[in-house]
């Protein structure tokens, strides 16, 4: 089914149409995508999707995510593939690749990775990535996050420090 939103619509055109696509989707709950962010993310966490992320040719990527939705069927533990760590560099400082992340073929998203780190207290994240991620640049927008970019050929680095008060 090609889909692409019409936000022309607003909002409540643009939930129409997700909930077009999940009832088209019928008894299919995994959902493949490079990037699943906002409100699409919201609405198939919802309604009980498993939400993968992968870049690249689907044929590289399409049995693995098979194997391990069928090991979590039947209620086996999934399959864990070698996932980078974060990595404390300093009291408060830590440094993860999403790039390597990504790579290693784990399904894990840039949210799942980030959110549960910035949620914790820290002085400074730093992100090795190839782009930044939609919904963190969202809040890096907003002023939620405070964020110094550096790019090169190999992708972007990131530093995302502690707001201070005042």
């Amino acid at each position: 089914m090609p889909f692409q939103l019409d936000r022309a619509s607003g909002m409540a055109g643009v939930r129409r149409q997700l909930a077009d696509m999940i009832q088209w989707l019928g008894q299919c709950r995994v959902f493949v995508a490079q990037a699943v962010v906002g409100l699409l993310y919201k609405e198939l966490e919802q309604h009980g999707f498993s939400i993968w992320e992968f870049g690249g040719r689907p044929a590289d990527f399409l049995e693995y995510i098979l194997v391990q939705e069928e090991l979590a069927s039947r209620g086996g533990e999934p399959v864990k593939s070698t996932v980078p760590a974060i990595v404390e560099t300093g009291p408060g400082c830590f440094q993860v690749s999403l790039k390597d992340i990504q790579q290693s073929g784990s399904g894990l998203t840039s949210k799942q990775v980030l959110q549960p780190l910035l949620a914790k207290s820290y002085y400074q994240v730093e992100v090795l990535c190839s782009h930044i991620p939609p919904w963190l640049e969202a809040e890096w927008a907003s002023g939620r996050l405070d964020c110094k970019a550096e790019r090169s050929a190999n992708g972007v680095k990131l530093m995302i420090s502690k707001q201070r008060c005042g």
